[in-house]
């Protein structure tokens, strides 16, 4: 049998990067803690759930790489105790977000920070964000 390991199309690297999802007006803070061209694990700060099926359109704050937008679909839930996390997977990423994201993982694959926080810059606030 296959495991989830084996499925995998694209190198994922551990990150603890900002992700605000972009829902019509309302803003929903969240952080991704692992990405890859794919797709990233993503923590929210509020408690609301995730569903299965549930599209996001997220803005990803990559340091060194900048912020990019892309648009993906729920496909594992986890609530956490202090948190509501899921596995989303992208259906949209520009051919500029992907090379973006690709950069990243190889850039935090190649030189993995040990003892502190990997890659963490803030997004603007949601009015200068427009």
């Amino acid at each position: 049998p296959q495991t989830e390991l084996d499925r995998r199309v694209h190198t994922r690297a551990p990150c603890r990067v900002d992700v605000r999802e972009v829902q019509g007006a309302q803003i929903i803070e969240g952080r991704a803690i692992n990405i890859s061209e794919g797709g990233l694990y993503l923590q929210r700060l509020d408690d609301r759930g995730l569903e299965v099926g549930e599209q996001i359109t997220m803005d990803i704050a990559l340091p060194d790489y900048g912020v990019v937008r892309a648009t993906g679909v729920v496909v594992k839930p986890s609530g956490e105790v202090f948190y509501q996390a899921a596995a989303v997977r992208f259906r949209e990423l520009s051919p500029l977000a992907s090379l973006r994201i690709r950069r990243f993982v190889f850039d935090r694959r190649r030189r993995p920070v040990r003892g502190r926080p990997i890659g963490r810059i803030a997004l603007r606030p949601a009015a200068a964000a427009a």
